[in-house]
């Protein structure tokens, strides 16, 4: 699974169709870079399945 896929499962819900970064950023009105912050957290805190 991608970065992309498994950010948008996390923060939107796990039906989702729209798996772009830059989607995600725009809809949560934050850019793209918290949410590549966000993937490098969850990604090296080792907890969510998504990201391993």
């Amino acid at each position: 699974m991608t970065d992309d896929v498994a950010i948008y499962l996390k923060l939107v819900t796990r039906n989702a169709k729209d798996l772009c970064i830059d989607c995600l950023g725009e809809q949560l009105k934050c850019g793209r870079g918290p949410i590549e912050q966000l993937i490098r957290y969850f990604r090296e805190s080792g907890n969510c399945v998504l990201f391993r």
